[in-house]
C-alpha cells in the first residue's frame, strides 16, 4: 500500500492541466477501493481532491485545481508517514516476539548480582505450566514496547463471543498463546489454532506456542504451514520448544 501512495504522490507532483488531475484522481480513488484502504482514509482522501469548477474561467479553474492538488500530496504523504510508521512498528513487534525467548533465558537461568534481593533459586522457581503463566509473562513484556496492550479482550462476532489473549489496537494485532500439555494432541493444537483464525478480527494474528511437551515433531515445516494470508489476515506462528538437560 505504501508503493501505491508513493506512486501517485510522485504521479500528482507531474500534473498541470486539469484534465490530467481529473484522470489521475479517478485511477486513486478506484485503487483506494481496490486494495481496501479504510474508509475514513477514502472519505478524506475524496474530500482534499475537490476543487471549484468556474464555467467562465479556466484560469481560475486551474487555479483551484493546484490548490487542491497541493492538499491532495500533503494529505498522501500524510498517509504514507503513518503507514511506514506502522510498519515499522510491526516489524519490531514481530522481531520482538522471534527473540522473546532470549528474555526468558537471561531471566530465568542468568545468575543476579550477589547484592541483589533476588536469587538464582528464586528464578527457578518461575514456571510455564499453562497457557495463562505465558499470557502473563508475554504480556508484561510486551507493554513497554506498545503502551495500548490489553489483556484478554472479547469481542462480539455476531453470532458469539471471542476473547484474545492479547491485542494491541494501535497495530490491529492479535497475540494468541498456547501451551501444549500432556493431554494434549497434534491434531487438537491445529483444530484451536485453526479455529482462532477463523473466529479473530485483526488485520495480523500472531500465535506464541511454547512446545513444552514437544508434540510439534517439525517445528520449520509447522510454522511455514500456517504462516500466510487468510481472509485478509496475516497469520504468523512462532513455535518456542525449551530444552531440557
Amino acid at each position: 500500500m505504501n508503493d501505491l501512495i508513493m506512486q501517485y504522490i510522485e504521479e500528482f507532483y507531474q500534473v498541470e492541466t486539469v484534465e490530467q488531475y481529473d484522470k489521475l484522481v479517478h485511477q486513486l480513488n478506484r485503487d483506494l477501493y481496490n486494495q481496501n484502504f479504510d474508509r475514513n482514509i477514502v472519505q478524506v482522501v475524496e474530500k482534499n481532491q475537490r476543487y471549484i469548477k468556474n464555467k467562465f474561467s479556466d484560469e481560475s479553474t486551474k487555479e483551484s485545481m493546484m490548490k487542491a492538488k497541493n492538499n491532495l500530496i500533503k494529505h498522501l504523504e500524510d498517509i504514507r508517514n503513518r503507514e511506514m510508521k506502522y510498519v515499522n512498528r510491526q516489524q519490531c513487534l514481530r522481531e520482538y516476539l522471534h527473540s522473546f525467548y532470549l528474555f526468558l533465558e537471561a531471566f530465568r537461568e542468568t545468575n543476579p548480582h550477589k547484592k541483589a534481593t533476588l536469587n538464582f533459586n528464586c528464578l527457578q522457581g518461575i514456571h510455564i505450566n499453562n497457557e495463562y503463566d505465558l499470557q502473563h509473562i508475554l504480556y508484561s513484556v510486551l507493554k513497554p514496547l506498545c503502551n495500548d496492550t490489553r489483556l484478554e479482550v472479547c469481542e462480539d462476532t455476531g453470532y458469539g463471543t471471542v476473547r484474545a489473549d492479547i491485542k494491541i489496537p494501535s497495530l490491529n494485532t492479535i497475540i494468541e498463546t498456547k501451551c501444549t500439555r500432556q493431554n494434549m494432541s497434534y491434531k487438537k493444537l491445529i483444530e484451536e489454532i485453526e479455529a482462532d483464525i477463523v473466529h479473530y478480527k485483526a488485520e495480523v494474528i500472531y500465535f506464541y506456542i511454547y512446545d513444552k511437551e514437544k508434540i510439534i515433531k517439525d517445528k520449520q515445516n509447522f510454522e511455514i504451514t500456517f504462516n500466510k494470508e487468510f481472509d485478509g489476515k496475516r497469520i504468523e506462528v512462532i513455535v518456542l520448544q525449551p530444552i531440557n538437560m
